[in-house]
């Protein structure tokens, strides 16, 4: 019982620390969740995430959450859909929030102007790498899918 909880703690964790320590959305997310996932937690492999992305990037709604629910899954099962996308989702809802709240006395302060031209700096470096994985995954399905479509088009052919 211990050690699912502790599963449960780790891939909610996981998650709280990619959604805390990334701007700039899903794609900007993707290289912090493959480093995670496969690097540093063993969870799967870099092609399994790569097909996570593929997939939910084709599936609806934010590229993140559905990476985190899929991860989620693989690792502890339903349960663990919902503490990877809690934990995914919490930081961004509390810091938008607080934000909310002081936002014409936030904007305001000089060095808070500067860090966000530093922030939209590394997000677009995030985007241009989470693009490339992107891209590697869509090489994948799109060639698996033009196989198996050939491979379809030989057998009905022969079949004449």
């Amino acid at each position: 019982m211990e050690s699912t909880f502790k599963k449960y703690l780790i891939l909610f964790l996981t998650f709280f620390k990619i959604g805390l320590f990334t701007f700039g959305g899903g794609y900007a997310m993707i290289p912090l969740i493959q480093q995670e996932v496969t690097d540093k937690k063993k969870w799967m492999r870099a092609e399994e995430v790569a097909d996570i992305i593929a997939i939910s990037e084709a599936t609806p709604g934010p590229l993140s959450i559905n990476a985190a629910t899929y991860v989620g899954y693989r690792v502890a099962g339903v349960l663990g859909t919902i503490f990877a996308t809690i934990g995914l989702v919490i930081p961004s809802f509390v810091i938008i929030f607080i934000i909310s709240l002081f936002l014409d006395q936030f904007m305001q302060i000089e060095i808070i102007n500067h860090a966000f031209m530093g922030i939209k700096a590394a997000v677009a470096l995030l985007v241009i790498m989470g693009s490339f994985i992107s891209i590697k995954a869509w090489k994948k399905i799109l060639s698996l899918s033009l196989f198996s479509s050939s491979r379809s088009l030989y057998r009905s052919s022969s079949a004449f």
